[in-house]
């Protein structure tokens, strides 16, 4: 369990590493405030959702190894309704691009993709 803890964490600095990049940018690039507002919007969300997703795995597992009854949930309706709930955040302020906040969402489980196969292959 410990190389799934390991990937949410290095996820979790990379994600954190783009935000302050974003961070600069919209300190930076006046021009582009609401780009990079909903990209860092996008990222928070997106990061929740991962961390979520990979604390109910972690407790799955566990039940499974201790194999102890129980009823499993992902929390997909959590998940969607904090992504729902940041796309209506998107939506009502003019400050934030929708766009870019989509792309932030999908921007924090790519990244998860990313590091869960290069842990892989350093574990090979």
């Amino acid at each position: 369990m410990s190389e799934l803890s390991s990937i949410v964490n290095a996820a979790t600095r990379t994600v954190f590493l783009l935000m302050s990049a974003a961070l600069f940018a919209w300190a930076f690039l006046p021009e582009h405030r609401p780009l990079v507002a909903g990209l860092a919007l996008g990222l928070v969300a997106g990061l929740l959702t991962v961390r979520n997703l990979a604390m109910k795995v972690m407790r799955l597992s566990e039940m499974a190894a201790n194999q102890e009854k129980g009823r499993v949930n992902f929390g997909l309706l959590t998940r969607m309704c904090i992504s729902l709930l940041v796309v209506m955040i998107a939506v009502k302020f003019e400050q934030i691009s929708l766009m870019s906040t989509i792309i932030g969402l999908f921007l924090s489980q790519l990244i998860i993709l990313v590091v869960a196969i290069s842990v892989a292959s350093k574990n090979k």
